[in-house]
């Protein structure tokens, strides 16, 4: 016997299909979670950094990973398809069709960098990307990387579309992602730009309608698509059952305690990044507070918002490697963000 319950996908299993993985765990580690805080005081805020291969925090591992990964959030879903399709259909071992998929995702970012060259922070977006898939299980909704490059699309909006399911609860995360010299000012900049998405109904439907048709859920069958669009047209049921959060990544140079070394000897292997972890633990209150009052001055509901920190030596390397690890040339335009001096609360 069979029944239409039966036959109804579930939530969960549809963002299953839709999940990549990213095993971002392999290069940054966390040094405080949201749970910190009994009871959690709003924002959600953990504090990650990038790991060390014994006293040296390696950047160029990291910044390799990211741009592996920007295959992925650069590329549709149905592209994605149509490329694993052909190499599957590729015979004796052919695999002249991978450097199309490179090409593809190399030309995606030279050719926003070239129209934007003020925006040069992919490899935050990247970042946020893998973040959102990693920590919060939360499948890519749109490939917003591919609508930039359109000349009918807006490049202003957000970094990124996800979902999860939790306790049969869909959950929509709006991604923000900020490249900053310190800490402070990186919060700061997410403050003001979710301020400004909260605001702007317009935006919020315009990102929901890319959702619907631009989006990744287009390599869904029918039925799996019909049972997510239950949920995301906000145009036909603006009421219907889910929950949205801003979730801002914001790496961040971190001068201070990365300087503060510890001799290299023959204990245990992992002391230096121990040692960092606990430097950058014992900051996490004003961390918190910075961006507690910076939310309250734009009027976001904390309530609402999950912030990211991640801390690396040097924010600008970061972002140079990520570049000239996808073969791209760093570019005149790009302006440096690493600051000297400690960072100041705000």
């Amino acid at each position: 016997m069979s029944s239409s319950a039966s036959a109804t996908p579930s939530l969960s299993d549809v963002i299953d299909k839709l999940l990549d993985q990213s095993p971002l765990d392999d290069f940054v580690s966390c040094a405080q979670d949201f749970s910190v805080a009994t009871p959690i005081i709003p924002p959600k805020l953990a504090l990650l950094y990038v790991r060390f291969q014994e006293d040296i925090p390696n950047i160029s591992s990291l910044a390799e990973f990211l741009s592996s990964q920007a295959v992925n959030y650069a590329l549709s879903r149905r592209r994605r398809e149509a490329y694993i399709a052909a190499l599957k259909a590729g015979k004796n071992g052919d695999l002249s069709v991978a450097s199309q998929v490179h090409r593809a995702v190399k030309s995606a970012f030279i050719e926003f960098r070239t129209e934007y060259p003020s925006r040069a922070s992919e490899v935050g977006e990247v970042l946020a990307y893998s973040v959102a898939v990693s920590r919060l299980n939360a499948a890519q909704l749109v490939a917003k990387m591919s609508l930039k490059t359109s000349t009918n699309m807006p490049v202003h909006g957000l970094d990124g579309i996800h979902a999860s399911v939790k306790d049969g609860v869909l959950n929509i995360f709006f991604l923000e992602s900020k490249l900053a010299g310190s800490a402070a000012s990186g919060t700061a900049d997410y403050a003001e730009s979710v301020a400004g998405f909260g605001g702007n109904q317009k935006q919020y439907l315009q990102e929901y309608g890319m959702v619907r048709d631009l989006g990744n859920l287009d390599a869904l069958g029918p039925e799996d698509r019909e049972r997510l669009m239950e949920y995301l047209d906000v145009f036909g049921k603006p009421n219907a059952p889910k929950r949205e959060r801003s979730v801002g990544v914001i790496c961040y140079s971190e001068t201070k305690h990365f300087g503060n070394k510890i001799p290299v000897d023959d204990g245990p292997l992992d002391k230096h990044e121990m040692h960092f972890s606990q430097l950058y633990a014992n900051d996490y209150g004003r961390h918190h507070k910075n961006v507690t009052n910076q939310l309250a001055a734009q009027g976001v509901d904390a309530n609402k918002c999950m912030l990211y920190l991640v801390a690396v030596p040097d924010v600008d390397k970061l972002r140079v490697e990520f570049y000239d690890s996808l073969g791209i040339a760093p570019a005149l335009a790009d302006v440096d963000l690493t600051v000297s001096e400690v960072d100041e609360d705000e």
